[in-house]
Order: C-alpha cells, then sequence, then structure tokens
C-alpha cells in the first residue's frame, strides 16, 4: 500500500504540473486545446502521456508496479474479486486516460506555434517524470523501505 501511494503521489504530480504548465502556455482547461502538443510542447506531452500511460498501469511506469502489488497483496488475501474488479476499473480507465494522449499526439493542433514552459515548471516535470519512470524501473529500494517502515508497526 505504501509503495502505491508513494507511486501514485509522483504520477499525479506529474500529471497536475503538466496539466497546469499546458493551462498556462494555452490559456484553455479544455482537452481539445492539448491538440498537436506533442510537437507545440513536447516535454510537457511527453510526461502528461506517461502520467497517464501510469495511471492506466502499463509498464514500465510506476503506476503498473503500484498495482501489480495492490492486485496480488487482494489475490493473497483471498480477495480475487476485488482484484478483478480493480483490473476492470484499470481497462475502464484506460479509455479515458489514453484518449487525452491520442488528442495531444493525433490531432491537428491549433497552430504550429511553440508551447513556452517556464523553467520552474519543467524542473518539475523533469522530476516528477524521471520519478514515475525510476519506480516502475526500480521498485526495490521503495518497497524495502515500505516493508521496514511497516515491521516497525507489526508486533
Amino acid at each position: 500500500m505504501l509503495f502505491y501511494l508513494v507511486a501514485y503521489a509522483a504520477t499525479n504530480l506529474a500529471a497536475f504540473f503538466a496539466v497546469i504548465a499546458a493551462s498556462s502556455s494555452t490559456g484553455s482547461d479544455l482537452i481539445s486545446s492539448y491538440a498537436g502538443m506533442g510537437r507545440r510542447a513536447p516535454l510537457l506531452a511527453l510526461v502528461l502521456a506517461f502520467s497517464m500511460v501510469s495511471l492506466t498501469g502499463i509498464p514500465p511506469a510506476a503506476g503498473f508496479m503500484g498495482k501489480l502489488y495492490i492486485f496480488s497483496a487482494a489475490v493473497r488475501s483471498d480477495l480475487v474479486w476485488l482484484a478483478i474488479v480493480g483490473v476492470v476499473n484499470s481497462v475502464i480507465s484506460a479509455y479515458y486516460y489514453l484518449k487525452v494522449v491520442r488528442v495531444m499526439y493525433m490531432m491537428p493542433p491549433a497552430s504550429e506555434e511553440r508551447l513556452p514552459v517556464a523553467y520552474a515548471p519543467q524542473a518539475a516535470l523533469y522530476i516528477t517524470g524521471l520519478g514515475i519512470l525510476a519506480l516502475g524501473i526500480f521498485p526495490g529500494p521503495l518497497i524495502s523501505l515500505a516493508e521496514r517502515a511497516v515491521a516497525v508497526l507489526l508486533p
């Protein structure tokens, strides 16, 4: 559970940083304003797309590892039905998350003008994007830390 919380905190931070930067650059909160963002703001689009992939639970993102641990814990606890509900929910959410990615990379932009992203949001995007990737590829250190934290609480 602790790994899941950290992985999803990093993923949601990255997604919100990207959405805030996109809204600031485009002046709009509509998903349609993200059209062509893959060309207009490549870093922004990449981090937002990777966040959506992570929220969906697709490897190698942190969200995949988080869901893997949560669903396997449910199965080990004889809550297979709960794991099945979680997987079905993940499949349904994929439609909505990947729709944003499709708009960013496959829809024509309203303008070819590059979208400016200030340095502070760029740094936040780099840090959170790399965090999602690192937790997805190297979950071991955080898992070990979470296990030690839980061991202190158990009798």
